[in-house]
């Protein structure tokens, strides 16, 4: 099997990967796969998975024959009796190597067929290459460094082993980088048909970046449409932000992308399908109409041998005649293996080709073509990347049908669903609308002209399964022709756009049209459609939201046959007519101009996921309140490189580490500095290690100082006291006012009485706090929160009358000394002569005047009263004196 890719494609229901071997005469089928021992077990294309966790894959096959109904298979593997099969499309594992006849015996229009052989020969697999002892490696260098890489570090290759390296295709055991990027080898047994994978993701401290391309599309007769973006300033910081972002570029608004004059025009001869892939950085790789495939460069992609040529076999005048797709593969870089999905010109069955970025030295070439996919015919295909975007969707749509094939293609293989919902019909021209999905992949429309009538089907999407509802809403559009062909969601998938294609040499009219599906009701979106536009002189195409990748506002773009210039719904997501969506037709001079001459279709654009490996030295804060901590964060740069991590907080004080804490004690700017490091592993310090020298035994990478000002906020201080007392058993109350300095427009919470107000009034016992917020501008806050307890306490009182009788009258009788509130009492009276005659411990025990049994002469008495508070008795004791007459 000399010359075979060896690529690790994953094979499953209808779809397999084949040998480069030519389609041979109906007799034959195709072998595919990996030629690689496995564990002797034949296998089902409907499992979930078609590779094992090692990455290797069984042995495929497939029947070629169109109308055979039935097979039986045998493997030829004499070490076990299940290698037999009786499905069209089996995969078998070998466990042991050597060279096998495969027999097959197919049913052909109730016939059984005389048994077709084909001899294989399976290998071993090569010794796993590594890259740091790992399959999957990742490493970072300082800048202007150079890094060998080699799969067999200290250790012999395999005998008779070759290599393919990802992406320059080298086919050395060794290679020197000194670029950041995603480097795999694919190094292959001596057959050339077995092989083992190794991937490693290499960074250079901060190296700058080749930058990517723009998306533009091609189409029609050497049309190109150019898209430019109009930006808008950058968004001032937030300065009372609470978190935020520290040293990185100002925040840009979303753009808006507008078409920009074409450059260049390209080799493009389709009247409808097209097909162009960009890679993770934007950058276009090849394009397709279905018959030929060109490289960035505008020529024809090479032909891997035994391939004599690159075309691809299919045809451009089906509606959507092709799609691409980056395939993932196992321990490999991704994006460099894609899929070219076409329509046979010859069959109209569904097929597929296999491109290589490796072969032709880094440039691509055409691997594998024209496999076939399924055996029936379609006029349009739709691909979008899976909602993990760990792979994709492509959806067909079998002619004269209303069966719809979905296949999933991902890292762990190729599944397919096969659905039959919708109008069920008979007519091969049925479906020469399009099929679209929505931007997010949530909606799909169908045009559908079928019995002298037009009609949108509009399917919910199942974003993880990719299946398409059962229940769609039928849209009926009224008599064709003209015919129904383009259709566009809107960004918000609210609003549909659909083009009827008439014929002016025929005297139809073409029609532009709005349908509104928040009316849900298909009656009530087909009698409000809007009329956009009309033509009897120009026959309106596809509708297509451009460019499909980048983020911002795009516009809905019209082919029209034969023009120039391309209409444009430039505000898609209103609703109303050519006005409110901001469409102008193309005779008043208005439109997007390309190079080249638009025909019905536009090209099915993929962009591969989008390269997110920009790294810069940033941080993060949390917490901009004055005293309260403000929490600085960096993931510092060149990681896994280690680095020294310094903070200058701006006020006198500094931090270090990824992650720190300060809390600032007065509000206003600060001036924050990051200064960082980077020290990269020597011999020596991989094999000493003293904690004490830290990095003193590394090399010095690279050292970054950054700066940003960052404001804290004001807080509010609170000055309430820990507690407090109210009388309540007297019926006391009190005000609570908390006091608040550095206010700015605060609002305040009284727990638990929820008043809003400055101050409150309480009259209960128990715990009250406050929160103090100050409100700033960009609805940020800044807080404080105080307590106090209110606790039971009634001030000591006692009343000292100046005069009493003692007279018995029953009357004002005894020196009486009203009081509350108090305990530890005592009252001594005092004759003239400082002698006491009186005493009581008792505030209940009162003087009557007497001594001894007598009463006292009448005249003035000194006293001496003392108490202390019952409520607070760590207060001193309170001594009153004084003097009561005592009348007789």
């Amino acid at each position: 099997m000399r010359g075979r890719i060896g690529n690790k494609l994953k094979i499953f229901f209808l779809i397999a990967t084949f040998s480069y071997s030519s389609l041979e005469a109906f007799s034959q089928f195709y072998v595919g796969g990996k030629l690689c021992v496995g564990s002797a077990t034949p296998t089902t294309p409907t499992l979930p998975n078609a590779q094992s966790t090692d990455c290797s894959e069984p042995t495929a096959f497939f029947d070629t024959e169109k109308d055979a109904t039935a097979w039986l298979w045998d493997f030829g593997d004499p070490s076990t009796t299940s290698d037999v099969s009786t499905i069209r499309n089996p995969r078998y594992n070998y466990a042991t190597p050597g060279k096998y006849i495969v027999t097959l015996t197919r049913t052909v229009k109730g016939i059984i067929q005389a048994p077709v052989t084909k001899e294989i020969t399976i290998s071993t697999p090569p010794k796993q290459p590594l890259f740091f002892k790992k399959k999957k490696a990742d490493t970072t260098l300082c800048d202007g460094k150079t890094l060998k890489l080699d799969p067999y570090l200290l250790q012999s290759p395999p005998p008779g082993a070759t290599f393919l390296w990802f992406p320059k295709g080298q086919t050395t055991q060794t290679i020197d980088v000194d670029s950041a990027g995603c480097y795999s080898v694919e190094v292959f047994d001596a057959s050339g048909g077995c092989s083992r994978t190794a991937q490693i993701n290499v960074k250079f401290c901060l190296q700058e970046s080749g930058g990517g391309g723009s998306e533009k599309w091609y189409f029609g007769k050497g049309a190109t449409l150019d898209f430019q973006t109009q930006g808008s300033p950058a968004m001032p910081k937030d300065t009372l932000a609470d978190s935020g972002d520290l040293f990185g570029d100002p925040e840009q608004p979303s753009p808006i992308f507008l078409p920009a004059d074409a450059t260049k025009s390209n080799p493009i001869d389709s009247p409808e399908g097209a097909a162009m892939v960009y890679d993770p950085f934007g950058s276009l790789l090849f394009y397709t109409d279905g018959v030929k495939i060109y490289g960035k460069d505008d020529n024809p992609l090479a032909a891997f041998p035994p391939l004599t040529n690159s075309d691809l076999g299919g045809t451009n005048d089906a509606t959507q005649s092709s799609v691409i797709i980056p395939k993932s593969s196992c321990n490999e870089c991704p994006h460099h293996l894609y899929y070219v999905y076409t329509i046979n010109r010859t069959t109209g069955l569904l097929s597929y080709s296999i491109i290589d970025l490796r072969r032709n030295n880094g440039n691509g070439a055409v691997v594998e073509k024209d496999i076939p996919v399924n055996f029936q015919t379609s006029q349009r295909l739709t691909a979008i990347r899976t909602q993990d975007e760990t792979g994709y969707f492509i959806y067909s749509h079998d002619s004269g049908t209303n069966t719809f094939r979905i296949l999933k293609i991902d890292s762990t293989g190729t599944t397919e669903i096969v659905q039959k919902v919708g109008m069920a019909f008979n007519d091969a021209t049925s479906e020469k609308g399009y099929m679209k999905l929505s931007l997010t992949g949530a909606k799909m429309a169908v045009a559908i002209s079928v019995g002298g009538k037009n009609y949108i089907e509009v399917y919910d999407v199942d974003q993880t399964t990719g299946r398409l509802g059962n229940s769609p809403t039928t849209i009926d559009l009224g008599a064709a022709p003209p015919n129904v062909y383009g259709v566009e969601f809107s960004e918000d998938e609210q609003k549909l756009y659909v083009t009827l294609r008439g014929d002016p040499k025929k005297g139809e009219t073409s029609y532009l049209y709005q349908l509104n599906l928040n009316l849900k009701n298909p009656v009530d979106i087909a009698n409000k459609k809007i009329e956009i536009d009309k033509s009897k002189t120009q026959a309106y195409g596809a509708l297509q939201m451009g460019p499909i990748s980048g983020v911002g506002k795009k516009f809905i773009y019209m082919a029209v046959d034969g023009s120039t210039i391309l209409p444009y719904i430039s505000e898609p997501d209103f609703v109303g007519n050519a006005s409110i969506v901001g469409y102008q037709p193309i005779n008043s001079g208005f439109g997007a101009e390309v190079l080249g001459t638009s025909a019905f279709g536009f090209p099915n654009v993929i962009q591969a996921k989008p390269k997110q490996d920009g790294e810069g030295l940033s941080a993060t804060y949390q917490g901009t309140c004055q005293g309260l901590p403000t929490v600085f964060s960096t993931e510092g740069i060149c990681s896994p490189m280690k680095g020294e991590i310094t903070w200058d907080f701006g006020d006198g004080t500094a931090g270090s580490g990824k992650s720190t804490s300060h809390t600032y004690e007065k509000s206003g700017r600060y001036i924050v500095k990051l200064k960082v490091v980077v020290y990269s592993e020597t011999v020596v310090s991989k094999n000493v290690n003293i904690p004490i020298l830290k990095n003193a035994l590394k090399e010095k990478c690279k050292e970054f100082n950054v700066i940003d000002t960052l404001y804290i906020k004001p807080s509010p201080i609170i000055n309430l006291p820990d507690s407090a007392f109210v009388c309540v058993i007297e019926g006391g109350t009190l005000l609570l006012d908390p006091k608040v300095q550095r206010a700015y427009n605060p609002a305040y919470l009284w727990s638990p009485t929820k008043e809003t107000t400055p101050t409150i009034t309480i009259s209960a016992l128990g715990n009250y706090s406050v929160k103090a917020t100050n409100r700033f501008a960009n609805n940020t806050s800044c807080a404080a929160t105080d307590k106090i307890e209110i606790k039971e306490g009634c001030e000591p009182r006692l009343f000292a009358p100046e005069i009493f009788t003692a007279n018995r009258d029953g009357l004002n009788d005894v020196f009486e000394l009203p009081n509350a509130h108090i305990t530890d009492f005592e009252l001594r009276i005092f004759n003239r002569w400082g002698e006491i005659i009186f005493e009581s411990h008792d505030p209940d025990t009162l003087w009557d005047g007497t001594y001894h049994g007598k009463v006292m002469a009448p005249m003035m008495y000194a006293f001496v009263v003392s108490y202390r508070s019952k409520y607070f008795p760590y207060r001193e004791k309170i001594t009153r004196r004084g003097g009561i007459m005592l009348v007789n």
